[in-house]
């Protein structure tokens, strides 16, 4: 005989079930000591012992009631006999004992429960699952957001404990779990969203005839990397014992902060340029786009900030004076220093014309006021002496060309001059606004580059590149060693696209995917003019749909085959579940690549002035012919007899010299 039904052991796998998952997600729960872990544990514990009382609460009640529905049926069908059997059956039982009664009554008994014993079990096995699997649903729903909170508050302590043990590391590195948004339907996300929309091509639209498949040379290429004769920066980065390649450790400082209470309550895509401090040393300045509020809104400007060096105190940022009475908003800015001119720099931007999105409400109830689409007409505006004055703003590109009505224009990255034909090479796309914000033309959205051949007087269009079931925004331009152009493009696939230019840059081929990762969000991509080694900075994730878009791990990696392959050189960020860490902008000085970005707090936490630019520099070896071996710096037996005599300055040396040889490890893409 069966002890339990069939659907009661469903039941038990079902607490099994959720045992294991919490047995998964749970060790960092109790893997902490404070009050807010205690307090998590504590309400973890509850749920499960709730959820124990619940069913056996549901299985006593119900086994319960139907043993009175039995004794209740039997009984009124015992006497109901009784009755129906008249004088006759009265006088048998008056005849017999008592004790025959009884034992009629329990032969009747036991045969009705034997009748309704699978029946009953089955019920209220039943009624347990249901219960069960409702309350594992409620109890899923309130715990889970703490699982990810958790996890992501405690991946980098959890790194920060382990780092001798570099394999746990890069395992805790890697595996981080963001999560799914907290709000889906957020009017900002929709309309991000609604953007994307009418800028992807549906899979069965026809591709150009330009857009070939090419084939990478990918032995010739990575021979290169190996050739004795070619010096490199790559065959110099340094390896441990398991010729792995060590992280460069970074050193990161702040451009600017957010304030809102100077009315700066967003600062977005940052670009670094160059100026003369003196006749022999060049400081930086770093520009981005910023607002009082969100993205798009009227009276979006472009600031711009200076220093000497990026260690440097950086100037208090100030709107560039020639947009000062700009109605709408500006966008996108790109700092480029012409090479003809010895202390030139210019600014190109886009400037909205009228493209307006209508105010939206969330269903929260907070209002979103309106906004404008990206781009509109491309501009510049020129400084001779470093950004001290700038000139009146200068039509590059406007919307109104190529399309009809026009499609607004947009950048993001800077330009390239090709070393062959002398051409300035500054990628653009055209990127449809929604149909509530303007008229938009029938022809689909692309991507192409601007061409200069006269030194910046005029710019002509070249490419329409597109791809089917994503749309190709922000590229970026990079010379390889070959003389061709690399162009890279973020893409909703999960990888970055490319495309290659043999003619410095008036004719494309079609895009394809490369290795490198990609969740939907701007990267950028420079080569070293001496050993035209690719460097790229992006962030390393393929799913845009975690908790902040994959926007956290920022990362920046090198190629020594044209962009073949990438081993990764450095982790910037690890980032936040709280925070956007994205949109890098990379340039090369020397032997160091500069990389600024954009931190912002998650738009659905409302944390505040969280947020700001960024800016970092990589240091790598000098270039070299030989590739780096891994050799132990410590020596632990020279250390062991190192004298008690020594002074205290001595062995504080050792201790510094020992220190810096720590250094961390990732795996190359």
């Amino acid at each position: 005989m069966k002890i339990f039904p069939q659907n009661t052991l469903k039941v038990v796998c079902e607490l099994g079930k959720m045992k294991d998952h919490l047995l998964q997600k749970g060790p960092l729960l109790l893997s902490s000591s404070s009050r807010t872990t205690r307090r998590r544990r504590l309400l973890v514990v509850v749920c499960l012992l709730f959820l124990v009382f619940e069913l056996f609460s549901i299985i006593f009640d119900e086994k319960k009631k139907n043993d009175d529905d039995v004794v209740a049926s039997t009984s009124s069908s015992f006497f109901a006999m009784k009755k129906l059997g008249g004088g006759g059956f009265h006088h048998r039982v008056r005849e017999d004992d008592d004790d025959s009664e009884n034992d009629e009554i329990q032969r009747a008994l036991a045969v009705q429960r034997s009748n309704r014993h699978a029946r009953s079990s089955e019920v209220s096995s039943n009624v347990a699952l249901e219960k069960t699997e409702e309350y594992a649903e409620k109890i899923e729903d309130i715990i889970e957001p703490y699982y990810r909170q958790v996890f992501g508050k405690f991946a980098k302590r959890l790194v920060s404990l382990d780092e001798k043990d570099s394999s746990k590391r890069e395992e805790d590195l890697d595996e981080v779990d963001i999560g799914n948004p907290i709000i889906e339907d957020d009017a900002l996300e929709q309309e991000n969203r609604d953007l994307e929309r009418v800028n992807t091509e549906e899979d069965n639209e026809p591709i150009p005839v330009e857009s070939v498949k090419i084939k990478y040379k990918d032995k010739e290429k990575r021979e290169t990397c190996e050739r004795e004769d070619v010096a490199l920066r790559t065959k110099s980065l340094n390896r441990n014992e398991r010729n792995r390649i060590q992280q460069i450790k970074p050193r990161k400082f702040w451009v600017a902060k957010d304030e809102a209470a100077n009315g700066r309550k967003y600062s977005h895509m940052a670009t670094i340029g160059r100026w003369n401090v003196n006749e022999t040393k060049k400081g930086f300045a770093v520009a981005w786009q910023s607002s009082s509020g969100i993205e798009g809104i009227r009276g979006q400007s472009i600031l711009i900030s200076y220093a000497e060096d990026i260690d440097q105190p950086w100037s208090k940022p100030k709107r560039v004076p020639s947009m000062q009475n700009v109605k709408t908003a500006v966008w996108s800015p790109v700092l480029f220093n012409p090479p003809n001119e010895e202390n030139g720099l210019w600014l190109f931007y886009t400037e909205s014309q009228n493209c307006l999105r209508p105010a939206r409400e969330n269903k929260s109830g907070s209002k979103i006021p309106p906004r404008f689409s990206p781009g509109g007409d491309v501009k510049v505006t020129k400084s001779k002496d470093g950004g001290k004055t700038w000139s009146e703003p200068q039509e590059v590109h406007a919307q109104s060309k190529e399309d009809s009505p026009g499609m607004p224009k947009v950048i993001a990255n800077r330009i390239t001059v090709h070393t062959q034909t002398g051409n300035w090479v500054l990628p653009y796309w055209k990127e449809k606004a929604e149909s509530n914000a303007c008229r938009q033309p029938k022809t689909p959205a692309s991507h192409g580059v601007l061409v200069s051949k006269d030194q910046g007087k005029s710019w002509q269009p070249k490419g329409k590149i597109r791809v089917g079931g994503t749309w190709l925004i922000e590229g970026a331009v990079v010379e390889r060693r070959d003389y061709s152009l690399q162009l890279f493009f973020r893409t909703s696939k999960g990888k970055v696209y490319t495309a290659f230019s043999w003619d410095g840059g008036d004719t494309w081929t079609g895009a394809n995917p490369t290795t490198v990762p990609n969740p939907d969000s701007k990267m950028d991509a420079t080569s070293f003019p001496d050993t035209r080694e690719i460097v790229v900075a992006y962030n390393d994730a393929t799913d845009k749909n975690k908790i902040n878009k994959g926007r956290c791990r920022l990362r920046v990696s090198i190629s020594c085959d044209g962009g073949v392959g990438f081993k990764t050189i450095t982790e910037l960020e690890e980032g936040s579940l709280k925070m956007y860490i994205h949109y890098p902008t990379v340039i090369t000085d020397g032997d160091r690549a500069i990389v600024a970005y954009s931190l912002m707090g998650h738009p659905h936490l409302r944390q505040g002035d969280i947020g700001g630019i960024k800016i970092a520099e990589i240091k790598f070896n000098p270039k070299s012919f030989e590739k780096k071996k891994y050799e132990p710096k410590v020596q632990q037996v020279e250390e062991d007899t190192i004298s008690s005599e020594r002074s205290g300055e001595e062995e504080g040396g050792q201790d510094s010299a020992v220190k810096t040889t720590l250094s961390y490890e990732l795996d190359g893409l």
